[in-house]
């Protein structure tokens, strides 16, 4: 009996952006997921955080190809500050809340859950 030959099949799969933007003064912030490309995710983003420009200016803080963000936000003294984690899936919120406390700042909690920007097969 012969073996017929292994037949290796490669298939594309579009990657998925995600991105989350902030206004640093204003603590206000936006994101986007399961974009098409990283200049969508983050024009989205911005856009969200913007608010038809009653936010702006907004300036993305992180993005994301094939994973996921989470932020968290925490207190130093009287200013809030957010901490932003783009990981694998399922890592995000740590990572984010790992940031949070490493900096000392206290009050550290989830302000975004983990949103995921993955491939569909």
């Amino acid at each position: 009996q012969r073996k017929q030959p292994t037949e290796i099949v490669n298939i594309d799969v579009p990657s998925k952006y995600g991105a989350w933007a902030t206004n640093n003064k204003t603590g206000v912030s936006g994101g986007a997921i399961d974009m098409d490309s990283r200049a969508a995710a983050e024009k989205a983003a911005i856009k969200n955080c913007e608010q038809g420009g009653r936010n702006a200016p907004c300036k993305v803080a992180v993005w994301v190809r094939n994973g996921c963000i989470a932020v968290a936000q925490g207190k130093s003294g009287k200013k809030w500050t957010a901490f932003p984690s783009a990981k694998e899936p399922g890592l995000a919120e740590a990572d984010a809340l790992r940031q949070c406390r490493a900096s000392g700042s206290s009050q550290c909690s989830i302000v975004a859950n983990e949103g995921c920007s993955m491939p569909k097969y």
